[in-house]
């Protein structure tokens, strides 16, 4: 086994932290409703569009997004909100505020 795969695994053993890893990596695209649908994250927030906030600074994938910031839910999905930035919508990680995704 690979040094690489061997401390993926080990990472991925490592519990929530590593779960929080795979959906960022995957680029937080499809996340389980409660109803147990599957929701496109990123066409949620594409189709309910919100103001735009104003922080400053530019958001970057894994930046940490102020607790300022208020995030809009996708559905009933309590692992992700989202906010836009200069007209984009930005994807986050609700239990660590981090960006997973932005385009």
């Amino acid at each position: 086994m690979s040094q690489i795969r061997h401390d993926l695994l080990r990472f991925l053993r490592a519990g929530a932290l590593g779960a929080t890893a795979i959906v960022a990596l995957a680029g937080a695209d499809a996340a389980r409703a409660q109803t147990g649908e599957t929701v496109n994250v990123h066409q949620y927030a594409v189709d309910h569009p919100v103001a735009d906030v104003s922080i400053p600074f530019t958001p970057s994938l894994g930046a940490s997004v102020p607790q300022s910031v208020q995030l809009a839910t996708i559905g009933e999905n309590p692992v992700y909100g989202y906010f836009y930035y200069e007209g984009r919508p930005i994807i986050v990680e609700m239990a660590t505020r981090a960006v997973v995704r932005l385009d």
